[in-house]
């Protein structure tokens, strides 16, 4: 009767047993026992088969949670998927527990227990939890303890109310919510006097000092990249004396020390938000050589002194412990466009970009005025072609020269701290639509001059040939397809075809990858082929005067301004080509690199500010104002005009295109006057 009753219960407790495994399956992999539980579930001893936690030495609880007793030969523990907001138990584990990992959680309490039983733990790593401060915790029990992990959590505070150290090497909180560095709130590093490793990266820290590492001097590498600082000041050269590596890249509006490499004495490397920062480095790096060299010299002297030393067998990675001063220390380097000095070097200079900048807003401002009033005083049917397009180009011109009034403003703005605060420039929006502006302006302004030049090359030369003018509506749709075309050229940039902040004059000229090369191709084309139009069509004039069988002295005059014209395109374009084109064709055989490619910012600055800007000064001279003020009595409407009355009148106007043409009646003068071609003050004119 009792081995009966007997029986029954073992059948009843191993079909209780057989139905929890078949509700919590658990799989052996490799040396892990991984359970995953359809509803939490609480594991322990208990529950979990014996036989299966001998044979393994690591647990995988996806949601679900392990409590009380770990079997002596599990090292790793891991928990995923905790739906609590603190732990239900403790798990106890006093010699073989040594890793632990707490990951997408719940969890908002730091649990104060975690060493209090489990002492050989070495590794705690929790991530994307809410836990947002700890405050309390046992921590300094853990001796062995040398990495610390709370990652993507909520964390503002991590200090404690009495004075203890911990033995950790490795400190990582990074993608948290910590704002300062302090014994009161944010983070207390006086707790970790042994730290070798820190990452605070991607929080909301504005200011940081070197003071605040006062008792981490074995810290050798700090990450403080995507934070919010704005001042990191050095004050003590014996507080970051073993750092060998800093990263203090993202933070857009930062403020270091300019001698900020005096104070870390065994940097390897180092990176910065901009390049800037390694001017000072860079320029300091011959005594920074120099003085390492000293210190090595001297320390081969000393080993000589030491009889230990002499008998033991020499070691060369002995004798330099660290090297420091090479130049990839500071990332990012400057390289020829980045300038490690104000953006003009002399007043001098200062004051020509001024003048540059005033002669090109007032002229084509006092152009743009007139030819408005011109065509505004007139019908529509009656605009003149010379006048509409003359507008255009004046129009053009003037936007080119608000991006020389932004340049101007940023740099009595900073002025000698150029290069320092020039970060602040290149990030901002400011930039954006100056880069814009210039691309905008200048692509419009060269189109613009290149129709006014075909509209008088063809009226010149074939101004007996056509009977009929062209429509309005055909003149501005050239123009409105050259605004379009200037449009999309310039928004590229802003879709990441190249950068406007490559560099701090916010000009697109990054060569970087393919679609920067195919940018900057695509602008040298159009520039290009406008120029050669122009050149073209100017020297085809000039050809033109030269054959005509009537020469009077404004002959002379037309070819000397034309001449003028095209040595002011041809100085103040090519030489920008010249540099984009060796750019993209020359590669430095120093470096494969494709942005090591030979495009210097001295050349850029020269021609972007100095030499583009004279065509924008030169064109209302040669077309629109001098035009405007001398032959407003000349004017050609769209309309076809009436034929000349006299013959004599209609051979002094006669081209070479004419003896081809004879019978034909010139449709417009406008043109010819505007060019001083065969006035009518000719001595055979009544």
């Amino acid at each position: 009767m009792n081995s009966t009753s007997i029986i029954f219960h073992l059948i009843f407790f191993l079909e209780i047993f057989s139905s929890l495994y078949a509700r919590l399956p658990c799989e052996i992999h490799d040396d892990e026992i991984s359970c995953r539980s359809s509803e939490f579930y609480n594991f322990n001893s208990s529950s979990m088969n014996s036989g299966m936690t001998r044979s393994v030495q690591a647990i995988h609880l996806i949601n679900g949670y392990y409590s009380g007793m770990l079997a002596d030969n599990i090292h790793n523990l891991t928990i995923v998927d905790y739906s609590y907001k603190t732990f239900l138990s403790p798990f106890i584990s006093p010699s073989t527990l040594h890793n632990l990992f707490i990951d997408h959680t719940f969890l908002s309490i730091f649990p104060t227990w975690l060493c209090t039983y489990n002492k050989n733990l070495s590794v705690i790593a929790i991530d994307y939890s809410n836990i947002e401060q700890i405050v309390e915790h046992d921590l300094h029990l853990c001796l062995n303890l040398r990495t610390l992990r709370i990652i993507n959590s909520d964390l503002r505070q991590f200090t404690n109310s009495y004075n203890v150290e911990l033995f950790l090497h490795n400190l990582y909180l990074n993608h948290n919510h910590l704002t300062e560095i302090s014994r009161e709130h944010g983070l207390s590093l006086n707790q970790f006097p042994y730290l070798r490793s820190l990452d605070l990266s991607s929080n909301q820290i504005k200011t940081i000092s070197s003071d605040n590492f006062d008792r981490t001097s074995s810290l050798k590498q700090l990450n403080l990249s995507h934070n919010h600082l704005e001042n990191f000041q050095f004050t003590n050269m014996c507080h970051l004396i073993s750092l060998e590596k800093m990263d203090l890249r993202g933070n857009n509006y930062l403020n270091i020390n300019e001698n900020w490499h005096d104070y870390l004495p065994h940097l390897i490397n180092i990176y910065l938000p901009y390049a800037y920062f390694c001017c000072n480095y860079k320029n300091n790096l011959p005594s920074l050589y120099e003085k390492h060299n000293k210190k090595l010299k001297f320390d081969k002297t000393i080993s000589l002194f030491n009889d230990e030393d002499r008998n033991k067998p020499r070691d060369g990675s002995n004798t330099i412990s660290i090297s420091f001063q090479s130049d990839q220390a500071c990332f990012p380097l400057p390289d020829q466009m980045t300038p490690c000095e104000s953006l003009f070097s002399s007043s001098f200079i200062r004051f020509i970009f001024s003048l540059i900048v005033f002669v090109s807003v007032i002229s084509n401002l006092t152009a743009l005025i007139i030819s408005l009033c011109r065509l505004i005083t007139s019908s529509y049917n009656r605009w003149s072609i010379s006048t509409v397009l003359s507008s255009n180009l004046a129009l053009a011109d003037f936007i080119s020269s608000i991006y020389l009034v932004l340049v101007g403003i940023i740099d009595i703005r900073f002025n000698e701290d150029f290069h320092i605060k020039t970060q602040l420039w290149t990030n901002s929006h400011l930039c954006t639509i100056a880069g814009f502006i210039y691309i905008f302006g200048i692509q419009s302004s060269i189109y613009a001059l290149t129709l006014l030049t075909f509209e008088r090359f063809y009226t010149i030369l074939f101004s007996f040939k056509r009977q009929t003018p062209w429509p309005p509506k055909f003149i501005l749709t050239f123009i409105s397809l050259g605004w379009l075309i200037s449009f999309i050229v310039a928004s590229l940039p802003l879709i990441n075809i190249n950068d406007f902040h490559a560099n701090s004059l916010c000009v697109p000229f990054r060569i970087e990858n393919v679609f920067d090369r195919l940018y900057l191709s695509l602008l040298i084309i159009f520039d290009v082929c406008f120029i050669a139009i122009i050149i073209t069509c100017n020297g085809l004039i000039c050809f033109n005067f030269s054959k005509s069988h009537v020469h009077t002295s404004n002959d002379a005059r037309a070819t000397l301004k034309i001449l003028t014209l095209v040595i002011a395109i041809c100085i103040s374009r090519i030489p920008l080509i010249i540099f984009i084109v060796f750019a993209l064709l020359i590669r430095p055989s120093y470096s494969p690199n494709i942005s090591d490619y030979d495009l210097h910012f001295n050349n850029i600055k020269l021609a972007v500010l100095f030499l583009q800007p004279l065509s924008s000064c030169f064109n209302p001279f040669m077309y629109s104002s001098l035009s405007a003020l001398k032959w407003t009595q000349t004017t050609t409407e769209f309309d076809r005009p009436k034929p000349a009355r006299k013959a004599l009148e209609f051979s002094q106007f006669r081209s070479a295109s004419a003896i081809f043409n004879r019978g034909y009646h010139p449709l417009r003068m406008m043109s010819i006057s505007s060019l001083e071609y065969r006035l009518s003050s000719s001595p055979n004119t009544p």
